[in-house]
């Protein structure tokens, strides 16, 4: 072996081992830096994290007219898609839901107002509303109530379209919309 050839290979395990040194303290200063953020709990990075993925357990939208409103058509939002019942004259929609546990509720102005031909009478409030309202007109009828298939109730309340899921499942809720498990 000459001495270019030692030169070079002392040059490359002097590289190596600069390259395994570097790559062992990024990894050292990453882990540092994630048990900081548990340990401590960056409570400033956890809630921008939230805020960004939409983590909080109730969450609250309005649209201003039915075309607003995200559908199959234009979104793969699944969970702010608005029940097939609402009439396309819908307007200042406002849609409340529990991402976590059943509790949902709807209601909107209409002219035309929904279907309800397809609807099925309900017996009794079935427990009132599962999530405390918030966007539900004021008092909610406790009789009178219809099913439209998805799960929950629908009245008109003071002209404005109302709709929820109810403490108990509505009869027939196989639990897919409504989150009952």
């Amino acid at each position: 072996m000459n001495d270019t050839t030692s030169a070079t290979i002392a040059t490359r395990a002097s590289s190596s081992t600069t390259t395994r040194r570097r790559g062992a303290l990024a990894a050292g200063l990453g882990l540092a830096a994630l048990a900081a953020v548990t340990l401590t709990g960056c409570s400033g990075a956890v809630d921008a994290a939230k805020s960004a993925l939409g983590a909080e357990q109730v969450q609250e939208r309005h649209f201003d007219s039915f075309a607003d409103a995200p559908s199959s058509a234009d979104s793969t939002d699944l969970a702010w898609f608005l029940p097939d019942w609402v009439p396309s004259d819908a307007r200042d929609i406002d849609v409340r839901l529990d991402t976590q546990d059943p509790g949902y509720e709807l209601s909107f102005t209409s002219e035309t107002g929904p279907d309800l031909a397809a609807c099925t009478p309900v017996d009794g409030d079935l427990g009132g509303p599962a999530l405390d309202p918030k966007t539900l007109p004021e008092p909610l009828p406790t009789s009178g109530l219809v099913s439209c298939g998805d799960g929950r109730v629908v009245a008109q309340v003071d002209g404005r379209w109302a709709s929820w899921t109810t403490v108990d499942a509505v009869p027939g809720d196989d639990g897919s919309v409504t989150l009952r498990r």
